[in-house]
């Protein structure tokens, strides 16, 4: 059986129909012989067409960035692991009919001794071969690229799973526990660490992971993830390490601890999984999940013991790590379910609604001939009424229109089926021209940059002993196919 049936829709083409009438007519002629005396090896032949393959599909993934109808696209830079390897992985992110689609551009292996400024310069080459320079762009990266670099081309966001590992990390590393005089729970972390790590090396997990249903990107913390599946499996652990010296590990486990530290950690990784989903937008609630979490450490800083201790903390490192950008607080009144700002304390509600009418009058100054979702505005002999009006008064029009715009969306009910935010959109380009085209482009910005298919494509195109007789640039043009040709 084939095992990636995306193949078999090569012998549909033109080129295989004719390949193989010209294999039979030779078998024909002179009778059965071993294709590879006739086509040669296989790999030497595949990278003999790959730049052809190459050039066609890039041509097609330029044409389905610059068709775009918004005001802006999505760009994820983000560090994979793969075994030993890490690599940047360029992504581009844009909504087509009312489907998110996404574009592997490129990719590039790490450097340790490159910085930001040269990582941001690689990004910028790349797009340049396939976006216009006047595309507006956000940016969503991890820790390792310099988002100041990248704030110099458009807005720049950060990783919200790495955020949040960063948040959980800075708490629970030893250093910290250690200054705030916390040994039980230091010493509950490195059991259960080195338990974990331990049943990875004995081959004992797999039975553990395919018992979860979901799994978080591949820049979420082991470390919590480590305690959370002590904790949810103890019983089933227990079992397997039953007469190994693991097990006195696992019972010198404080489970009184390890419990209330779980009912800390679940949520936050809940909410990792949820801002990684990569079939709907998930830019609008990043927000939430702050107040979420915020409210969850404050409701458990008044407990008693280390639990307190360590919800402080957690207050603490969520501030400074989970930063809350304009972007977000726009996207979040995008959603109409979340528009009214509920979960937003009231004394933050205006400046997140002055935040929306900024960015449209921002990126929207003299857009409103370029509303081509539904054009509803009069045009005389091809002229639009307001062509003749200085560049500022067309400035301030487009300001007290893009006010008008999200006051009467605001006053609006919310609708009372859940529905897919792009189809709403989409029904509402006539009434709110400005704030759809803001929608279309916002909420195709993923608030997580990590893929765990990316992972996967590495993994299954580049094996230890393919990877070493393939360059660099090889290996770009092999995952830019591997993910873009379908």
């Amino acid at each position: 059986m084939c095992a990636d049936l995306k193949a078999l829709t090569v012998m549909n083409g033109k080129d295989f129909i004719k390949l193989a009438q010209i294999l039979v007519d030779i078998g024909a002629r002179y009778g059965s012989f071993p294709v590879s005396e006739v086509l040669g090896d296989m790999h030497t032949l595949a990278l003999k067409h790959l730049p052809r393959m190459y050039n066609q599909v890039k041509v097609k993934v330029t044409c389905a960035l610059g068709s775009n109808a918004c005001w802006g696209i999505g760009v994820t830079c983000h560090c994979h692991n793969v075994g030993s390897d890490a690599y940047y992985v360029l992504t581009a992110h844009q909504v087509e009919g009312l489907q998110m689609k996404r574009y592997v551009l490129g990719i590039k292996e790490v450097d340790g001794k490159e910085t930001g400024e040269q990582v941001h310069q690689w990004v910028l080459n790349v797009l340049s071969e396939f976006v216009m320079s006047e595309m507006r762009t956000i940016y969503v990266t991890d820790s390792k690229v310099s988002s100041a670099a990248l704030l110099k081309a458009g807005m720049c966001l950060r990783c919200s799973a790495c955020a949040l590992n960063s948040t959980v990390k800075s708490v629970l590393n030893e250093r910290t526990l250690q200054a705030q005089n916390m040994p039980e729970v230091s010493e509950l972390v490195s059991n259960c660490m080195q338990l974990m790590s331990s049943l990875e090396q004995s081959n004992l997990t797999q039975e553990l992971f395919n018992l979860q249903e979901q799994r978080a990107p591949p820049c979420w913390n082991s470390v919590a993830d480590s305690l959370l599946l002590v904790h949810e499996k103890y019983d089933q652990i227990r079992e397997l390490i039953s007469g190994r010296k693991e097990l006195k590990r696992l019972q010198n486990c404080n489970k009184g601890l390890l419990s209330n530290l779980t009912a800390i950690l679940a949520p936050v990784k809940e909410a990792v999984i949820e801002l990684s989903c990569e079939n709907k937008p998930t830019l609008q609630l990043v927000l939430p999940t702050y107040v979420k979490l915020e409210k969850l450490f404050t409701s458990k800083a008044n407990d008693a013991g280390s639990v307190s201790k360590l919800c402080h903390l957690f207050l603490e490192a969520l501030k400074e790590n989970f930063k809350v950008e304009a972007a977000h607080k726009v996207a979040m009144v995008l959603d109409p379910h979340l528009k009214h700002l509920r979960s937003v304390p009231h004394y933050q509600q205006e400046e997140v609604i002055n935040r929306v009418c900024e960015m449209i009058s921002d990126v929207g100054q003299s857009c409103v001939e370029e509303i081509d979702f539904e054009p509803t505005r009069k045009k005389l002999c091809g002229i639009s009424e307001n062509s003749k009006m200085s560049p500022s008064k067309h400035a301030v029009q487009d300001e007290r229109l893009g006010k008008s715009e999200v006051f009467e969306y605001l006053k609006e009910p919310v609708p009372s089926v859940t529905s897919d935010l792009f189809l709403y959109w989409s029904g509402a380009t006539q009434k709110h021209p400005l704030l759809a085209k803001l929608a279309f482009w916002l909420l195709a910005v993923p608030a997580v940059g990590a893929r765990s298919d990316c992972v996967i494509t590495f993994n299954e195109t580049c094996s230890g002993r393919q990877k070493s007789q393939l360059t660099q640039e090889v290996m770009n043009k092999l995952m830019f196919l591997r993910s873009n040709l379908q």
